[in-house]
């Protein structure tokens, strides 16, 4: 499985940054799910990578077969994974980064009704997991030089009384991450993931979150 995640890992990166063509919109869903925070010098970043992520990034990509693309759902769909990056821009303009260490000590998920989670120790998550983790920090860091390696990812692992996930990108919800003295909010379901909407009276199209036309006003 190590090797598996790799590799995936390796396709995934190269689809994210648009060398190849997924069936599906994913630079619209990725900038969807990364929230940055921009105050002068001080960048900080929240992405949260839902389980959905890895079949519509993998899809289009011929190298991964459908056996494969359900082996790697399997390996996270236990946990909420959330990269973060608290980042300052030197007036040299060299980068200086939070370590991994300082962000995991002010970072916290909450949920609609305010309970907080904290991310899980690495002793506690799968080997595939922490396969994944492994992989993936060098990989940033060769790709994208100190943003890259000022990126961590974190694992939570939030479940309902029917061990369900408590975050689903598909469903009414609300996610809240923390860190680095702020807050980032997705509002569920993720925008685009929904249909699109049309107005009745001249059917242009709208957001599938909308119920009203910003034009006339009509319920879509």
């Amino acid at each position: 499985m190590r090797t598996l995640l790799l590799t995936l890992t390796l396709i995934c990166s190269i689809q994210l940054f648009g060398q190849t063509t997924p069936k599906f919109d994913l630079t619209a869903y990725i900038h969807e799910v990364q929230i940055w925070d921009k105050q002068d010098n001080n960048m900080a970043l929240t992405w949260w990578i839902p389980l959905s992520y890895w079949r519509m990034s993998l899809e289009g990509s011929p190298q991964v077969t459908p056996e494969v693309i359900d082996q790697v759902e399997q390996a996270f769909e236990n946990y909420v994974v959330i990269c973060a990056l608290d980042l300052y821009i030197n007036p040299d303009g060299s980068m200086r980064y939070t370590s991994e260490q300082e962000l995991r000590k002010t970072l916290s998920v909450e949920d609609s009704t305010g309970n907080q989670y904290y991310p899980l120790t690495n002793a506690r998550l799968s080997a595939e997991a922490l396969s994944f983790s492994e992989a993936i920090k060098p990989m940033f860091a060769q790709m994208l030089g100190q943003l890259g390696k000022g990126m961590a990812f974190y694992f939570f692992e939030i479940k309902d009384n029917d061990g369900n996930n408590v975050f689903n990108e598909f469903e009414e919800g609300k996610l809240i991450v923390k860190h680095s003295a702020r807050t980032f909010t997705y509002n569920l379901p993720l925008v685009v993931l929904l249909p699109p909407k049309h107005c009745p009276v001249d059917g242009e199209e709208m957001k599938g979150n909308w119920n009203y036309c910003p034009i006339h006003g009509a319920k879509l």
